[in-house]
Order: structure tokens, then sequence, then C-alpha cells
């Protein structure tokens, strides 16, 4: 008995340490009882099937995007000289140009359309007359399917050509050229590479470029490399009326445009190169165009504009005596220097 004696007293204290704790713990874990009733409808309600699938959103095209911008220069330059010992003439020069830009770009179909116009006038002495120092008019428009990102599918089409007749002298009275005499229209197929808006390198393996004198005195001259007048057998002379006035040529077309609006603080340039390759004929003789154009901004609206101006064509004759026995082609150059008025459109 003496040694089931503290045994008893051990379990005793077990028991009674234990009994709160049971207690306790069976007061936690009752659950109420749960109406199921409550959660589960009394009625069902029939859903069609059609209604259970959600419809697919539809798909937008993506949309593009029209900008448009342009600039437009007026500028003149006056000269008066009053008992001036060194000599020289009065003058008067005013000049004008506009630059258009319609562009419609979206993410696979980009359409660029540019227009370049000029005109100017200068008179010199007080008995002369004025005299044209500048004109030029081109529309170029350009259709681009997204090939990568940075080529694209590209037709081109560019026409050009002048305002007014042009005299190689202010006493001349037959002009030497005129409105589409000449003209010229390129139409060309190609990949154009446009890796950012400053740049485009088109290069147009397919092209046609279509020269046109309409002035049949300068056809019939045999300007601008179409084909002239035919002979009289008997009295050598050309007949008036038989040169064409249309030249068709099938080659290789290359241009290049340069933008860069800002090179440095208030100066831009604007460059473009254009080249083309008769395949028929002398494919090694390379047309050249090449413009450039030296923008300085002296404020908001005054503008300072240099313009060089470079074409080398095989087919056009350039006279190389006052007589016009001897020509041959030759390295054209223009250059033009303006401050004037900018207005940005």
């Amino acid at each position: 008995l003496k040694i089931f004696k503290p045994i008893f007293l051990f379990f005793g204290g077990c028991f009674l340490v234990m009994s709160p704790l049971y207690s306790q713990t069976d007061t936690a874990i009752q659950v109420e009882s749960i109406d199921m009733d409550t959660l589960m409808p009394t009625e069902a309600v029939a859903v069609p099937l059609d209604e259970m699938i959600p419809e697919e959103a539809p798909i937008e095209e993506p949309i593009g995007t029209w900008t448009f911008y342009g600039n437009s220069n007026i500028s003149t330059n006056q000269s008066q000289f009053s008992n001036w010992q060194g000599g020289g003439q009065n003058s008067i020069a005013i000049s004008t140009s506009l630059n258009l830009n319609l562009t419609y770009q979206s993410p696979n179909l980009t359409w660029e359309t540019t227009f370049d116009a000029g005109y100017g006038l200068i008179l010199q002495g007080t008995n002369g007359r004025w005299f044209k120092n500048d004109d030029r008019v081109e529309l170029t428009t350009k259709v681009g399917k997204k090939a990568s990102e940075s080529w694209f599918y590209t037709f081109l089409l560019t026409p050009s050509t002048q305002f007014q007749p042009g005299y190689y002298s202010e006493e001349d009275t037959k002009p030497i050229s005129q409105f589409f005499a000449p003209g010229y229209v390129v139409a060309s197929l190609g990949m154009d590479y446009n890796p950012s808006q400053k740049l485009s390198v088109f290069v147009g393996p397919v092209t046609s470029k279509n020269t046109f004198v309409l002035n049949q005195d300068l056809a019939d001259q045999g300007a601008y490399g179409v084909e002239a007048a035919k002979m009289d057998p008997v009295t050598y002379e050309y007949i008036p009326g038989t040169g064409k006035k249309h030249r068709s040529e099938t080659g290789g077309f290359m241009r290049v445009v340069y933008n860069e609006p800002r090179i440095m603080k208030n100066v831009g340039i604007q460059s473009k190169l254009e080249l083309f390759s008769n395949y028929l004929y002398n494919p090694q003789n390379i047309d050249v165009d090449f413009e450039n154009t030296l923008t300085l901004k002296i404020n908001q609206y005054i503008s300072t504009n240099l313009t060089l101006h470079f074409i080398y064509d095989d087919d056009i004759m350039i006279a190389l005596d006052p007589e016009g026995l001897r020509s041959g082609p030759r390295l054209q150059f223009k250059e033009v220097l303006a401050v004037g008025l900018s207005i940005q459109l």
C-alpha cells in the first residue's frame, strides 16, 4: 500500500488539472447547426448555353494618323548707287518658296506626299526688265507597305517642272525653257529604308523616267534629250514639227533624303540626292541631281537660307560658244543666298 499511495496521488492530481482544459475545449469546438436550405435555392434557374459562354471582344483595327506641316519663305534684296566711284547698277530682287508635307502613318502602311516650289525675280538697272532667278515646282508622293522594322515595299512618283519661260539673257526673245519644257516624271518601284524621320534611302531597280518638251521649237532642236526634228535631205535643214516631245527611259533610280533641323543651335540642313542610270543606253553615265539647303534661324520669323544645287545629265547639251556651234554635257550649278521672312504652317 505504501508503494501505490504515491501513484494514486499522482493520477489524482493530473485528473484535477486536466478536467478544466477538457471543459474549455468542448465549449470552443461547439458548432451551431446550419440550415442547408438557406444555402441551396429552392428552385433551379435555367441559364441558356450561349449566355454561359462569354462572347469574344471584337478586334479593333489599328487606326492611322495624318500629319501636316510646312513652311514658306519670302526674301528680298536691294541695292542702289548714286555717284559711286566704283560703279554698279541698281537692282532689286524678290524670291519666295513653299514647302508642304502631308503624311499618313499606320502600323503597316505609310503614305507621304511633299510639295516643293520656288520662284524669284530680279531687276537690274533703270531700263532693264524683270528676269527670273529661281523657278521650280516638284511634287513627290511615296506609298510604302512595311516589310520589316525599317524597310518598306515602296512605289514612288515624282513629277517636276517650272512655272514661267526662261531665257539666256535679257535680250533674248525665244525661251529656252517653259512649263513642262522640260518636265520630268519619274515612276519607280523598289524598297525604302526609313530608320527615322530624318533619313530616307529609296532604291528602285524598276524605274521609268519620262522627259517632256511641250514646246515644239525646243523639241525640234532636240533639247533636253528628246529626239530632234528630221533633216530635209535636199536643204539639210530641220523639218519643223517633226521633233519628238517625249522621251522614255528605263533604268535604276536611287533617292536619298536627309533632313536634320538642328545640326547645331539655330542651324539646320536638308539634303536630297537623286541618281538615275539608263539600262539600255550608256548605263555608266549616271544622271545626278544633288541639292542642299542650309538654314540659319535668326529668330522665330527671320532666317537665312543658302541653297546649293548641282545637276549633271548626259542627255542635256550645253552651248560651249555664243553661236551655239559646239555643245556638250556639263555640270550645272546654282547658288541662292536669301535672307527674309520665314513662316511655319
